[in-house]
């Protein structure tokens, strides 16, 4: 438990370690992870070293404690604004702004005469906690409703209890989820901030992502036309096809900006959200207390997100529990295709990305698995990329060869963007559901899937759960009835776990052949064993 202390100093050399000491028992009784410990203090001290020239002797206000259940560690000085992270590189700014976003750095702002620097840590996720807790559910979902269907009374009754509150949590998510699509990307583009200053290899990096994401949709699409039907018009009405794809591309572009938060349309949300933070980016300065408010908001309802996702075990427990005493044997067949599906996709997606880095780099195969294992099972555990960012960095600097400037910010960076995992697990759902409440599979329904969840891909937090809030928008968007999220939340639970995992092997390949492309990849790294 974090301890509630405020004290006060002057700033000085000595001050440095001492409000040091304070950050690492903070973070310590906030049961942060010991990685984490070390690179959060590191960038306290890197900021107040830099302070201290033209801020020696000013006041320093330290407050740590705990609101709302989480915990917090806040340091004032007085005095000038001063930019936080001034002298250092521009990739070294980007890291920063996206490891803020996930807990893992201190955020700046200037109020009131005082640079602020606040921290809110994340605390160590336990293992299996979470993934125990999903099968929990499912467990007792399956029994008592099994134990439920003997009694006709019984099913009456619970029923009448447990909708209502499915239909309570299924109406929190859906309210919070179209703000949060809108937030992630515009905070996400303003938190990158002007693509030409983090270099070559950055642009490089990012437009390999986004290619990339959209080719794993392609090939899901083509994959799903092989196992599922699909309906084909009359060859006389092909033209007619087209003009319905390419009005459905036109209507990417909302006729107003209210009603694509009321709808949960998910293309015009990434629109939107891409277009207020391109203006944020270009006005700069003139508009930094937007920005502010808007970050400010995207914590807000990411943290409300995070809330929600603390009781998803329960929301998957009713919809399962719902599903034993309605139609059971449909219901769980579609739920078991899915997963049939889906988790073999997932695994062949990490393997295919392992194989062509191997091929590409002349690197044995099972080397590389080897080297990437342990980024992969810490995500596997956690269902959460943030839990195994330390890992993951540490591996691609000390045993894929990455330069350590290149993964301070290509992995941060591609935590937020790049989610192919989320592609080739959810394509497969979305495909399933669609068979199962007859929703017609057709060459435009395709395309829509494969332009929705690249583009809700990079939207999602890469968070435990933050799959789950793109179903409200993605399901309106591919006209899938409301009825689908209480089995599609159900099987994503436990899929978000599997799908996670599948996207640190392809971040780490991709970034590995970026920066082979440009000549800063240390092969003999790469290719040395045992280390």
């Amino acid at each position: 438990m974090v301890s509630n202390r405020s004290e006060k100093f002057n700033l000085s050399e000595q001050t440095i370690d001492e409000v040091s000491a304070i950050c690492v028992q903070t973070l310590s009784e906030a049961g942060s992870d010991k990685k984490d410990i070390i690179r959060i203090r590191l960038s306290l001290e890197e900021i107040l070293g830099n302070w201290l020239e033209s801020l020696k002797g000013a006041p320093v206000n330290v407050d740590c404690g705990r609101k709302f259940g989480r915990a917090f560690m806040k340091i004032s000085v007085d005095g000038p604004a001063m930019d936080a992270w001034e002298g250092n590189d521009e990739a070294f700014l980007l890291s920063n702004n996206l490891l803020s976003q996930a807990g893992l750095s201190f955020t700046y702002s200037y109020k009131d005469g005082k640079n602020c620097l606040v921290c809110n840590p994340k605390k160590k996720t336990s293992s299996m906690g979470q993934m125990a807790l999903l099968l929990c559910a499912v467990f007792l979902a399956v029994v008592l409703g099994a134990v439920a269907r003997l009694f006709p009374q019984m099913q009456t009754a619970a029923l009448s209890v447990t909708q209502p509150l499915f239909d309570m949590i299924l109406g929190a998510l859906r309210a919070v989820s179209s703000p949060l699509v809108f937030l992630a990307v515009c905070c996400g583009i303003v938190s990158i901030g002007d693509l030409t200053l983090v270099g070559k290899i950055g642009r490089k990096l990012i437009v390999r992502m986004i290619t990339g994401i959209f080719i794993v949709g392609v090939v899901m699409a083509l994959a799903g036309c092989l196992l599922f039907p699909i309906a084909t018009k009359a060859g006389s009405e092909i033209s007619g096809n087209f003009s319905e794809i390419y009005k459905m591309v036109l209507e990417i572009v909302p006729s107003d900006i209210i009603s694509p938060f009321l709808n949960g349309n998910a293309l015009q949300l990434v629109f939107l959200g891409i277009c207020v933070g391109a203006a944020l980016l270009i006005l700069g300065g003139r508009v930094s207390a937007t920005q502010n408010i808007l970050m400010q908001a995207n914590e807000a309802v990411q943290f409300l997100m995070g809330a929600l996702g603390k009781i998803i075990p329960l929301f998957v427990f009713l919809g399962l529990f719902n599903l034993m005493l309605s139609d059971i044997d449909s219901g769980m067949l579609i739920l078991l295709k899915v997963f049939a599906i889906s988790i073999p996709a997932c695994l062949l997606l990490a393997l295919a990305y392992v194989f062509v880095l191997a091929a590409r780099l002349k690197v044995s195969p099972i080397l590389l698995m080897n080297k990437m294992l342990p980024t992969y099972l810490i995500i596997l555990t956690t269902a959460s990329s943030a839990a195994g960012l330390a890992t993951n960095l540490e591996t691609c600097v000390e045993e894929l060869g990455i330069p350590k400037k290149v993964a301070d910010f290509a992995i941060p960076l591609g935590q937020v963007l790049y989610k192919p995992g989320f592609v080739v697990g959810i394509f497969p759902m979305v495909l399933c559901m669609a068979e199962y409440y007859n929703v017609p599979i057709t060459p435009q329904f395709l395309i829509m899937g494969i332009l929705t969840l690249g583009l809700l891909s990079m939207a999602v937090p890469p968070i435990p759960g933050g799959p789950l809030s793109a179903f409200t928008v993605m399901f309106a968007q591919l006209g899938i009835p409301g009825e689908a999220i209480a089995l599609a939340v159900s099987v994503a639970s436990i899929l978000d776990f599997f799908m996670t995992a599948a996207g640190a092997p392809c971040l780490q390949a991709q970034v590995a052949l970026a920066a082979n492309n440009v000549g800063m990849l240390d092969k003999n790294k790469l290719k040395r064993s045992g280390s």
